[in-house]
């Protein structure tokens, strides 16, 4: 159901586009054939989908007979082997899973130990190992308050995990990115500012305006006679009278408009006061909740430890394309001003088009329409900085080896 940019986060296995129909009502009979007895089923290869409707008998009854096979295959009980068996606890007053006796290669980077030994496990990731069937979920036996009371103890249904984990900030949006993500290999954790009410808590490193070096005397003086000026006139051609050397000289008299400096530091970051405090009369300032990255992610690593996770690769905000809508620019600017500055590497110097792209702060919407998640990167770039016409001028002067006639290795027709 994920419609992964590869542009945006990069493709963890090559998969066929042309094969890759998950975003298409399937033909489930082939799940009829899954011999469900042995001791290692597989999964035969699914079948073909009708794209047209043409009202018959037949293809009414192909449908019919799909979706039963589909019911059927999700009903079969799922079976916890003894030695591979991790049991949780779901605790409704915490909001969160206990595990007793963590093991398995996805507890390297999901969850995390409290005082007691215990591994807590946050609702996205217990509803993520319930669905993977890798995690026996129960309800705490000391819970008195109702509607947990009579449950106390039970094992919980995928059903019953879904309906009781989305709770506290975790929507059905949010974890259709999670589980995509978590599926794809990435390293998913949460972003500082959750909730609504925790806007204002992503921490972001004040910055200070890049250092920039007083011309030298030569260099004002050549501005100052060749430029024939230092401002633009109130009046009159921008490009007067005067001796020119090349045209970005020209280039630069015409360069009037103020533009948007992304190397500069943003409101947020040059602020001298902490943010007032969050009350119930304001939660956050007028309309609706600041747009803030739900996620943080990871790239696979096995060097990757939950104590020390690092700068994460991407920050991604979720946005519900059928209530939110895609967000204004006002939005977007707050966004962009929440993460910390990331500049292109040295290695794009000369790479105009990648520098652009990459931006000087970017994020990544998920925005997540009925089920279908697709990314967009957002970046914050600084098309008023890059001069084309110098590095035109630049790239004119430089000459290519070899050239003369003749047609190589010396091998003439002769008379």
């Amino acid at each position: 159901m994920e419609d992964l940019d590869e542009a945006a986060l990069g493709p963890i296995s090559s998969v066929n586009a042309e094969n890759d129909l998950t975003d298409e009502t399937q033909d489930f009979r082939f799940l009829t054939n899954l011999s469900l007895t042995t001791e290692h089923p597989t999964l035969p290869r699914r079948g073909e989908k009708d794209f047209e409707y043409h009202g018959t008998a037949s293809q009414r009854d192909t449908l019919s007979a799909s979706r039963t096979a589909m019911h059927d295959a999700l009903s079969y009980p799922r079976v916890h082997p003894p030695k591979t068996r991790i049991s949780g606890t779901f605790d409704p007053r915490q909001g969160q899973t206990f595990v007793d006796n963590p093991k398995g290669q996805h507890f390297r980077t999901m969850g995390a130990a409290d005082k007691q030994g215990r591994l807590s496990l946050l609702p996205e990731e217990a509803l993520y190992l319930v669905e993977r069937g890798n995690l026996d979920l129960r309800f705490a036996d000391n819970v008195c308050e109702l509607p947990y009371r009579n449950h106390a103890g039970m094992p919980m249904s995928l059903q019953a995990a879904y309906t009781h984990l989305m709770i506290r900030g975790l929507t059905l949006e949010r974890y259709s990115v999670y589980a995509g993500l978590k599926r794809s290999g990435y390293i998913v954790r949460r972003g500082p500012a959750w909730l609504p009410e925790d806007w204002d808590k992503d921490v972001v490193e004040p910055k200070t305006p890049e250092d920039s070096t007083a011309p030298s005397f030569f260099e004002w003086l050549r501005k100052v006679v060749f430029d024939g000026r230092t401002t633009p006139p109130s009046l009159g051609p921008l490009v007067g009278p005067g001796l020119y050397r090349s045209y970005p000289d020209i280039y630069r008299k015409l360069s009037i408009i103020p533009f948007h400096d992304p190397t500069q530091p943003t409101s947020r970051e040059i602020q001298t006061e902490p943010p007032p405090p969050v009350t119930d009369s304001s939660p956050f300032p007028p309309g609706p909740p600041p747009l803030r990255p739900s996620f943080y992610v990871w790239k696979p690593s096995p060097a990757f430890k939950k104590s020390a996770p690092g700068t994460p690769d991407f920050r991604i905000a979720v946005v519900n394309a059928r209530e939110d809508g895609f967000p204004v620019l006002r939005e977007l600017d707050g966004l962009l001003q929440s993460v910390p500055y990331d500049p292109p590497p040295p290695s794009m110097e000369n790479q105009v088009y990648q520098k652009l792209r990459h931006g000087w702060r970017n994020v990544i919407l998920a925005i997540v329409d009925q089920g279908v998640v697709s990314y967009m990167r957002i970046a914050d770039a600084g098309f008023g900085k890059e001069k084309i016409c110098e590095r035109a001028a630049r790239g004119r002067g430089q000459a290519k080896r070899g050239g003369g006639r003749g047609r190589g290795r010396g091998r003439g027709r002769g008379r």
